[in-house]
């Protein structure tokens, strides 16, 4: 079973890695780059030396890679979208070469592709600001050839930020030739407060992600606890069995059969502290037993 936590990569990326071994954690979330500054530089050959030699001695085995929080991929503006796009290409190459170096040098580990939101509807209509999405993602997997994946994340709805339901993801899937290089990353407090109740109807929600997106498809689940109301449009965490979804649920998710492949990653207020980590972390795995 795949648990871990969004880590810190403050110093060096490679301390993503060594924050993977003090919380004694087998998968990662990381960003290589500040999370509010765009990303416009690619990362250096010893950064990533660095990273794949940390990696090889740890036990961490499933990476996944977030975008910055700027990222729109909706926008009209040429500048901006154009900046949203570049960072992907950033990570997406940072993703790439990292799985080369993991393959030359065998070590058991695997990127899973970068997670990022799409965006929020500013100056296009609905149709038109989808189909910008989808439009940047080909853009991006144009620049960076290879395997590597781009994950759209699902969002809480909050405003005119799009990804709310998974219909809407698919069709930003749907509108990318390279489809089998897109996939997803499910967060159970945007969906939901996006109004899939995990609490009251757990089967239906994963029946829904199965027809709509495919399991196969999703990377990722990040396992969050909400503070807010099922169909509240608003992306507020809470920790582990402390919010609307409870311990009873967030254990059915973890042991829940069709999802026993899928890597789950903690983003709960509980990590912005050393200690609180630690708890939430032990907390994950004691309601995985």
């Amino acid at each position: 079973m795949y648990l871990g936590a969004h880590v810190s990569s403050s110093g060096g990326i490679e301390n993503a890695i060594k924050n993977g071994e003090k919380y004694q954690i087998n998968t990662i979330q990381m960003m290589p780059t500040a999370p509010m500054r765009w990303a416009t530089k690619p990362i250096l050959d010893e950064e990533i030396e660095k990273f794949v030699n940390e990696l090889g001695n740890s036990n961490v085995k499933k990476i996944l890679i977030h975008g910055i929080y700027l990222t729109n991929l909706a926008r009209e503006d040429k500048q901006l979208f154009h900046l949203g796009k570049m960072g992907l290409v950033i990570y997406l190459d940072f993703a790439e070469r990292v799985a080369k170096e993991i393959e030359k040098k065998k070590i058991d580990s695997e990127i899973l592709g970068i997670c990022f939101h799409p965006g929020s509807q500013k100056e296009l209509p609905y149709e038109e600001s989808i189909e910008r999405v989808s439009k940047g993602i080909q853009w991006v997997l144009d620049e960076v050839k290879g395997k590597q994946k781009l994950l759209i994340e699902t969002t809480a709805g909050t405003g005119t930020n799009l990804g709310r339901s998974f219909e809407e993801l698919k069709k930003m899937r749907d509108g990318v030739k390279d489809k089998e290089r897109v996939g997803f990353v499910v967060d159970t407090q945007h969906t939901y407060a996006a109004g899939y109740d995990w609490v009251n109807d757990l089967e239906t929600v994963i029946s829904q992600i199965e027809k709509t997106l495919g399991l196969k498809n999703v990377k990722s689940i990040h396992l969050n606890d909400s503070k807010m109301d099922c169909g509240s449009n608003k992306d507020r965490h809470a920790d582990l069995g402390e919010g609307k979804l409870g311990e009873e649920t967030i254990r059915k998710i973890l042991k829940h059969p069709k999802l026993k492949k899928v890597p789950f990653i903690l983003e709960t207020p509980a990590l912005k502290a050393s200690a609180t980590m630690e708890r939430e972390i032990e907390r994950l795995k004691e309601l995985a037993k």
